[in-house]
C-alpha cells in the first residue's frame, strides 16, 4: 500500500487486547503457550497436503487479533462459520482461512489495487468522525505490529482477504435468488406485534421456607468431600512503568510518543527478568520502576488495589515457579510487570467451613423440584379451565398466580424493551398461536410461562413495500449462509489433519 505504510525495527510494546485469544493456545495441550510466545517449528497439522505448523498458527491468532481490533467483521464473520464460542470461531477462522484462499485462488477471484485501497479507507479501525485517518493507520503499524511480529504488510493481506471474500461471497450467493414472497413474509415476521402475558415463578419464594439439617449438610458433604476445596491464593509483585499525572493529561501523538517509551522500558524489563533466577526488585530499581506488592487473591476475586491493571487475575495465575515473571500488561496509563511472590495451594475445606455453600446448593436443588412440580400444577389447571371454556386471566387467577402483561411489541424491538427474561419470553412466543399456552421454561430467576393473547400483522401491501425495501439485506444474509455452507462442503475436501500432540 504504497505512500501509507512505515516500518520500524524497534519493537513498541502497545498490546492488542481482544477477548479470547489467551484460551486458544490451549489446541495443543498447552505445548504451545511457553513463556516468550509459541516460535516453535513442530508441525501441528497438514492441509492440502502441506505442513502447517506452530509459527504458523501463531501468526494466524495474530492476524485473527488484527481483524477484530480493526473491526472487519464481514471477513471475520465468514471465516468463523456458525461458530458457537469465541475460540470456535478463531479456530474456526484459521481452518477456513487455508480454505477459503484455495478455493478462491481455483475460482480466479482477486480484488484490485483500487478495490484494496478502497476498502482501506473504510477499515473501522482507521477512522475519525466517519472518515480514514492516516495518523490512526500509521499509530497501529509503527505501536502496535511490531509486538505481535508484523510488518505494514499484514494489513495489505488482511484488507485483500476482506475484499476477496466479499467478492467470492456475491459470487457464491448469486446462484440462490430471494423472492417477493418471501421478503414480504420476513417483513412480516419481524414487524408484526404480539400482545403477551408472562407468569414467573422464582426459586428464591421457595428457597426461604427450606430448613436443610445438619445430618443432611453432613451427608451431602461426605458424598462430594473432594468437591469442597479453598481457592488458590496468590501474591505478586508489579513494577510500574506509568504515565506521570502531568503526562497523563496529554493528547494525541505527545501522548503516543511517551506511551511508546514506556512501553519499550517495560519491554526492556521484562526481557531482563525472563530468567527466574534474575532479581526482579534488582532489576526494578535499575529500571527506575517503582514495585508495589498485591494482597493475597484468587482467580475469581482479584486484589480490588490493582483494579487498573486489566486480567491481573488471569496474567497472575499463568506464572510458576520456572517462569515467574509476567509479560508487559497494558493499563490505561501505562504497562506493568507482575512477579509470582506467594502461593497459598487449595486446600480440602472442612465440614464447617463448607457448609454454608452445602446447605445453600441443598436449598437451590429442592427449590429447583418445588418448583416443577408448582410448575405443572399450574399448567394443568390453567390448561384445563381454559378448556372448560374460562379466560386466562381467570383461569391463571384460580391456580393463583398473576400474570404480566407485556407491551405490544415486534421482534425487530426487541432490544428496546427492558423486561425480565426476554430472551426467554420471545424464544416461548415464538410459533405460538393466538390463545395458547406455552411449556414451562426454566430462567435464572426460576422459570415462566407465556400466554400469547394475539398477532397484529402487518397489512399485505404494507409488508409487500417493506419486504422489497429489506432486499439488500435480505440477499447479504442469504448469501453470507449459502457462502458458509460452501465452505464447510469444501473444507471436507481440504484433506485437514491435526496432529495429536502429548500434553
Amino acid at each position: 500500500m504504497p505512500n501509507l505504510f512505515h516500518k520500524y525495527q524497534q519493537p513498541i510494546l502497545i498490546v492488542v487486547t481482544v477477548v479470547i485469544i489467551a484460551s486458544f493456545i490451549w489446541f495443543w495441550n498447552g505445548s504451545m503457550a511457553t513463556r516468550g510466545g509459541i516460535g516453535g517449528t513442530n508441525k501441528v497439522a497438514s492441509i492440502y497436503g502441506e505442513t502447517v505448523s506452530d509459527t504458523d498458527i501463531q501468526k494466524d491468532v495474530h492476524k485473527f487479533q488484527i481483524a477484530s481490533v480493526l473491526g472487519m467483521n464481514d471477513m471475520l464473520q465468514a471465516l468463523a462459520g456458525n461458530a458457537e464460542n469465541q475460540q470456535q470461531a478463531l479456530e474456526n477462522f484459521i481452518w477456513n482461512t487455508y480454505v477459503f484462499d484455495h478455493e478462491a485462488d481455483a475460482l480466479q477471484v482477486y480484488p484490485t489495487d483500487v478495490e484494496v485501497q478502497d476498502e482501506l479507507s473504510k477499515v473501522p479501525g482507521f477512522q475519525t468522525d466517519g472518515r480514514f485517518d492516516p495518523a490512526k493507520l500509521e499509530d497501529f503499524v509503527q505501536s502496535r505490529l511490531p509486538s505481535l511480529g508484523f510488518t505494514d504488510a499484514v494489513i495489505d493481506e488482511l484488507v485483500r482477504r476482506e475484499v476477496r471474500v466479499r467478492k467470492v461471497t456475491e459470487l457464491i450467493g448469486s446462484t440462490v435468488a430471494v423472492s417477493t414472497a418471501e421478503l414480504a413474509t420476513r417483513y412480516q415476521e419481524g414487524h408484526e406485534k404480539m400482545d403477551l402475558q408472562v407468569i414467573r415463578l422464582n426459586t428464591s419464594d421457595l428457597e426461604k421456607g427450606i430448613t436443610v439439617t445438619d445430618a443432611d449438610a453432613q451427608k451431602a458433604y461426605d458424598a462430594n468431600k473432594g468437591k469442597y476445596v479453598s481457592d488458590e491464593q496468590r501474591k505478586v509483585s508489579i513494577a510500574s512503568f506509568e504515565l506521570t499525572p502531568d503526562q497523563e493529561a496529554l493528547k494525541g501523538k505527545d501522548r503516543t510518543d511517551v506511551l511508546q517509551k514506556l512501553g519499550n522500558e517495560a519491554w526492556n524489563f521484562a526481557q531482563a527478568v525472563v530468567d527466574k533466577s534474575a532479581s526482579f526488585g534488582d532489576q526494578a530499581k535499575s529500571f527506575g520502576a517503582p514495585v508495589s506488592d498485591s494482597a493475597y487473591f484468587t482467580a475469581n476475586q482479584p486484589d480490588p488495589a490493582l483494579s487498573k491493571i486489566p486480567a491481573l487475575a488471569t496474567t497472575a495465575f499463568k506464572l510458576s515457579p520456572d517462569y515467574p515473571s509476567s509479560d508487559v500488561a497494558e493499563g490505561e496509563n501505562g504497562y506493568y510487570v507482575l512477579h509470582l511472590e506467594q502461593t497459598v495451594p487449595s486446600r480440602q475445606l472442612s465440614f464447617a467451613e463448607a457448609k454454608p455453600e452445602i446447605v445453600e446448593q441443598i436449598q437451590k436443588d429442592r427449590a429447583s423440584q418445588l418448583l416443577q412440580t408448582k410448575a405443572n400444577d399450574i399448567e394443568s389447571k390453567i390448561e384445563a379451565d381454559m378448556k372448560g371454556g374460562k379466560s386466562f386471566e381467570d383461569a391463571a387467577a384460580d391456580a393463583g398466580v398473576t400474570p404480566d402483561k407485556v407491551p405490544p411489541f415486534a421482534l425487530m424491538d426487541v432490544s428496546k424493551l427492558d423486561i425480565p427474561d426476554m430472551q426467554a419470553v420471545v424464544q416461548n412466543a415464538l410459533g405460538l398461536a393466538d390463545g395458547k399456552f406455552s411449556e414451562f421454561v426454566t430462567t435464572d430467576a426460576g422459570g415462566l410461562f407465556v400466554y400469547m393473547e394475539k398477532h397484529e400483522p402487518v397489512d399485505p401491501i404494507t409488508a409487500g413495500i417493506g419486504g422489497v425495501a429489506m432486499k439488500t439485506q435480505v440477499q447479504l444474509q442469504r448469501n453470507t449462509g449459502t457462502f458458509v455452507e460452501w465452505l464447510r462442503i469444501r473444507k471436507e475436501a481440504a484433506r485437514l489433519q491435526i496432529v495429536q500432540r502429548a500434553g
